[in-house]
């Protein structure tokens, strides 16, 4: 019988930030101002480390050079994004964990933009997938998300509806997550495996015997 395993994509699926790498690609496309880039992109950095990060406008400042664009002109510049950066963004580990539950129900659970975790579901063949939700309206990208950023508790929040619709145990689900943000779905995971975890997650690991991988 197959059972529920969950991933976060960023620094753990992945072995880096797609967010981040998206943005350096849409500058390379011309599309953002690098040095306006840069000076956000080290403020953000910054917020998210100390814990202050406002994750609504970190989501507005990645969208705002995408406001206009249609989805299907979203969905061909993630996909040539990906192309691009493959090689900087997945590792052996990453086939390896796909490779050991290929068998098990998958679902990617990032807070990245549900664009980008759609890109790389589609590209690993994984068909459920949640993440920040980006508003359309009349097919166009207004800057703007929808509802709770799938970040944190509004990750667990999101991850408890999508199982209750199915119904899915989440307390018998396989988490594997590198950061102290995802600490309330973690700890809603008996069977959490932390990958190379930040050091607050790092901690909490060792204090609960979570099984630790090392990239």
């Amino acid at each position: 019988m197959s059972k529920l395993v969950i991933f976060d994509l960023d620094d753990t699926l992945l072995c880096a930030d797609s967010e981040f790498h998206f943005t350096k690609y849409i500058v390379k496309q011309g599309m953002l101002d690098k040095d306006f880039y840069i000076e956000k992109i080290k403020a953000f950095d910054k917020d998210y480390r100390l814990g202050n990060l406002n994750f609504k406008d970190y989501m507005k400042f990645l969208l705002y050079p995408l406001i206009g664009k249609g989805k299907n002109e979203i969905d061909l510049l993630v996909t040539s994004f990906i192309d691009f950066s493959k090689d900087i963004l997945i590792d052996d580990l990453t086939f390896e964990l796909l490779e050991k539950h290929k068998k098990d129900d998958v679902l990617i659970a990032s807070g990245a933009l549900d664009f980008i975790v759609k890109g790389f579901a589609n590209y690993f063949g994984v068909e459920e997938f949640l993440g920040t939700k980006t508003e359309f309206v009349d097919n166009k990208v207004t800057g703007e998300t929808i509802g709770e950023p799938n970040f944190d508790k509004g990750k667990l929040v999101h991850v408890q509806e999508w199982c209750k619709k199915r119904n899915v145990n989440l307390e018998k689900a396989t988490f594997y997550t590198d950061s102290i943000h995802d600490l309330p779905l973690l700890e809603k995971c008996k069977n959490s495996i932390v990958v190379s975890p930040d050091e607050k997650l790092k901690k909490h690991a060792e204090d609960n015997n979570l099984q630790v991988i090392k990239r």
